[in-house]
């Protein structure tokens, strides 16, 4: 079971940090791309919109399949099949960070951002409702997408904790 849990916490994460940092550099690269063509910058961040949109659907998934992946090597800690150590518990926190930006992301931006979008290029009052949400967006993705960085890398520093406490 802690092999599966583990093998499920890489996978969301390699998403969450790998897919979400493509995502943007993708997006980043295709707008500046269309401004270089005469798009206006708006306009072609609107045509991107919808692959955010839809990624945010993957996002919230692999943050779920996260979340459960961490619930059980949680439980494996406290059996204590798995090491209590500051490195472990400082993985799980950042999992958790993720795990909650991305939410945030998926549910509480990306919902009025899509709801807005149609509304941009006619309303004022509208486009900078939209502009604010994506402000905040940019903020809470990277904050998802350092989480799920310092997540996957922190085990990595646990072993050369572990390695010199056996030396010792």
């Amino acid at each position: 079971m802690q092999k599966t849990s583990e093998i499920l916490r890489l996978i969301s994460l390699s998403i969450l940090f790998g897919g979400s940092a493509t995502v943007v550099f993708v997006a980043i690269v295709l707008v500046k791309s269309a401004v270089a063509s005469g798009v206006p910058q708006s306009e072609a961040a609107g045509i991107n919109a919808p692959a955010f949109i839809q990624f945010a659907k993957v996002v919230a998934g692999a943050s779920v399949m996260l979340l459960a992946a961490e619930a059980l090597n949680f439980a494996a800690i406290k059996k204590g099949l798995v090491e209590k150590t500051k490195t472990t518990f400082s993985r799980l926190a950042a999992s958790l960070i993720c795990a909650v930006t991305a939410f945030i992301f998926a549910f509480a931006i990306v919902p009025p951002m899509d709801e807005l979008r149609p509304l941009i290029k006619t309303d004022e009052v509208k486009a900078a409702e939209f502009k604010k949400l994506h402000d905040v967006s940019r903020g809470v993705f990277g904050a998802t997408i350092l989480f799920a960085l310092i997540s996957l890398v922190l085990p990595v520093f646990g072993a050369v904790e572990n390695k010199r406490s056996a030396a010792v």
